[in-house]
């Protein structure tokens, strides 16, 4: 039986969940935002709500949280080695795509909203739309490797071999 190494420490899985549960929330929680930014933009105390405040809020802690995991990611070893394999580069480039996106999407919802500079808020949309198309690519590659090639890559980002 052939094992593999565990090729993401805990710091690397929590990150990772915390930052996909938190992106997953404020996606599902951007009902509304479009008016509530609108409001801001013509009247800085309005635009205010429960909905709209976790969602800026959320958008903040997305940022650190991806500052945070670019560090982690850095300081840990990497065990990968360069493939020319076409299916890894193309994964090796989604992922830095989705770092960027997962980094740039807060930015620009949060210049978008403390700066007042309205196109801003149409970029982070725009952004977020195709972070979100990615993400559902990251997945369904993570299901592919866990069901059709059964090579235990998604269990390692649960922690396991």
């Amino acid at each position: 039986m052939h094992t593999t190494k565990r090729s993401y420490n805990t710091a690397q899985i929590l990150l990772h969940w915390a930052i996909a549960a938190l992106i997953v929330f404020n996606y599902f929680v951007s009902d509304g935002m479009g008016r509530a930014f609108r409001q801001h933009l013509n009247d800085s105390n309005s635009g205010y709500n429960l909905v709209a405040s976790l969602h800026v809020y959320v958008g903040l802690a997305i940022i650190a949280l991806v500052v945070v995991r670019i560090i982690v990611r850095f300081m840990s070893k990497k065990t990968k080695t360069a493939s020319t394999n076409v299916f890894d580069r193309v994964s090796l480039i989604v992922h830095e795509i989705l770092y960027l996106l997962m980094f740039l999407v807060p930015v620009f919802g949060t210049v978008a909203w403390y700066l007042g500079i309205h196109i801003m808020g149409d970029v982070h949309e725009i952004a977020m739309n195709i972070m979100m198309a990615l993400v559902l690519l990251h997945a369904a590659a993570a299901l592919f490797h866990q069901y059709v090639l059964k090579d235990g890559t998604l269990m390692k980002m649960f922690g396991q071999k």
